[in-house]
């Protein structure tokens, strides 16, 4: 059964959201026997408070401000297109059960935060947003944000989980046999990719072992190269960080390879898990359209704690045929 909420009651009652939110808060200029039959409704409907909602209320203008990231080219933005979309979809639809409404802010326009009217302000790309960040902390206006830490006592971090995702991949192709494991990454510096790469040369160091490193053009127009040089080059095992595990296990097939005899392959996945498990790629999904039901979950601590709210997503592997 889904949660009912202030539209529901407004229906019910003939009234507009705002007047139930009123009522339902003793606040406005209600009449007496208005205010007594919308509570009347609401209590019929079974209605529950939004805690989220009590927790965020200054006045508040229920909107969640979404800070999209600024591309710096067409390649850039074709391959971070998809995630964004649903992380997105993601938190309007999150935002919608807890009456909220969702807000596109520009990174490169922190001017707009102080006049965007927004409760939370959600950064699910921390590259290069530090304006904003400072803009938003400057206004009280608590801030959420994927794999960077908000140090400010009005802050949620969430962890995505890529590091864990690295450690938990590498850690399988060593332990079936992996001796030259070679990590395809994004070039640039996005921070996702810089959390991948620390955690594999952090694995590759601990164990003794040289980290190979190997960029990927993000237009992938270089792939089947890259992937056909770090095979050439000695490597009996890929994580592919760039994702891309269909693509790379097909070009590893038509060069005539045993997989996994001659060559392991574990793949990041955020968007293709489908297709990855169709095709056996073992993979390590990671699950970043969570973050904004759980930033919804996390936000009514952030007023109870001392110093930011840290929230972990859920993440796994899957076992495929790519590995030993």
């Amino acid at each position: 059964m889904s949660r009912v909420t202030l539209k529901d009651i407004a229906e019910l009652a003939g009234v507009s959201t705002a007047a139930i939110s009123q009522a339902l808060n003793d606040r406005g200029n209600l009449r007496p026997e208005t205010r007594d039959r919308i509570k009347a409704v609401a209590a019929e409907l079974g209605y529950i408070p939004n805690k989220v909602a009590t927790a965020l209320r200054r006045g508040s203008a229920m909107s969640i401000g979404f800070v999209m990231a600024d591309d710096i080219d067409d390649d850039t933005a074709r391959r971070w297109a998809l995630q964004r979309t649903r992380q997105l979809n993601a938190l309007v639809r999150a935002s919608a059960e807890h009456d909220f409404t969702v807000t596109v802010i520009p990174q490169s326009r922190p001017d707009l935060v102080g006049g965007a009217h927004v409760d939370v302000l959600y950064m699910p790309d921390g590259q290069g947003g530090h304006d904003v960040l400072r803009a938003a902390a400057a206004r009280g206006i608590p801030i959420v944000a994927d794999d960077l830490y908000v140090d400010t006592a009005r802050g949620v971090s969430i962890r995505t989980g890529y590091d864990s995702a690295v450690r938990c991949g590498v850690e399988l192709l060593a332990d079936t046999g992996a001796e030259r494991i070679a990590f395809l990454v994004d070039e640039g510096s996005h921070p996702r990719d810089e959390i991948g790469t620390t955690a594999f040369q952090t694995w590759s160091t601990v164990r003794g072992r040289t980290p190979l490193v190997v960029t990927v053009d993000t237009g992938r127009r270089t792939l089947a190269r890259t992937v056909r040089e770090v095979i050439d080059g000695g490597a009996d095992a890929i994580f592919a960080f760039c994702e891309e595990g269909p693509d790379i296990y097909l070009q590893l097939e038509a060069r005539d390879l045993v997989i996994p005899r001659d060559v392991q392959l574990v793949a990041l996945c955020t968007t293709e898990c489908a297709l990855n498990e169709r095709l056996g790629v073992t993979h390590v999904c990671v699950h970043p359209e969570l973050a904004g039901e759980a930033m919804f979950a996390a936000l009514p601590r952030v007023d109870t704690t001392d110093g930011p709210v840290v929230v972990d997503l859920p993440w796994e592997l899957v076992r495929g045929s790519t590995t030993r």
